[in-house]
């Protein structure tokens, strides 16, 4: 049977670039969006190219509501869930003391409720089926505490997914389900610039997608609760 795997924020960006690799490895995709929905139908065009059988569906994943219905119409068109990428994460690059409470409450609930949520969504089913894999979209730096002057409530996030992480795969290694975290450097150009890499350039796509090839691989069986920076070297708050 063709197995399905969900991105979530798959319009743009790096979950467009998950999603679209994922298709050519075989899965049927489930294209998640909240208001990117002209972004959505283009990707979810092309993905049916090779995956005909893929959908796309609208929910917003900080309320723990609309992450129940997205999955139960999920589940209700195509019965199963064998791999989740919680890609879906806000960024705000500001002051402590510039951020708003709505921006902090955003950036938290966006990075670290939608991926809490929609992981155990899933997992009743995975559990069943004794088989699954959840990869989280985490940070460089992520599993220790960063004290940053201009991204704080996102490395708390991110920091926070990181210890779920850790936990729920040490709960669910007994179920045959699998929880990896893949934590780039940053992937945004306006940010740092190429000097401020050690290897010359900052994280792309392609490095991320690479990783996860290798997770949802047999080769990564026994990889389990693991954090893998794709950085080259870059360290957060040095630069």
């Amino acid at each position: 049977m063709q197995k399905v795997a969900v991105v979530t924020g798959s319009a743009k960006g790096l979950g467009r670039a998950i999603a679209l690799a994922l298709a050519s490895f075989g899965y049927i995709l489930v294209v998640h969006y909240h208001t990117s929905q002209q972004e959505a139908k283009k990707v979810l065009g092309q993905i049916r190219v090779k995956a005909p059988k893929s959908i796309m569906i609208k929910a917003d994943l900080k309320s723990e509501a609309g992450v129940k219905k997205m999955f139960e119409e999920i589940f209700k068109k195509l019965g199963r869930v064998d791999l989740l990428v919680n890609n879906v994460g806000n960024f705000v690059f500001k002051k402590f003391g510039q951020t708003s409470n709505s921006e902090f409450k955003d950036i938290v609930e966006s990075n670290l409720y939608s991926t809490l949520f929609a992981s155990r969504a899933v997992l009743p089913f995975m559990r069943k089926q004794k088989s699954g894999k959840i990869i989280n979209i985490g940070a460089v730096g992520a599993e220790r505490i960063q004290l940053l002057e201009k991204s704080t409530p996102y490395f708390l996030a991110k920091t926070a997914v990181y210890t779920i992480t850790k936990v729920m795969a040490w709960e669910e290694a007994r179920n045959g389900i699998h929880v990896n975290m893949i934590s780039p450097a940053s992937l945004a150009t306006d940010i740092f610039s190429s000097r401020d890499f050690p290897m010359g350039r900052s994280a792309s796509y392609d490095d991320v997608v690479k990783v996860l090839k290798f997770l949802i691989s047999s080769e990564a069986d026994y990889v389990n609760g693991a954090n893998i920076e794709v950085a080259g070297a870059f360290i957060p708050g040095i630069v």
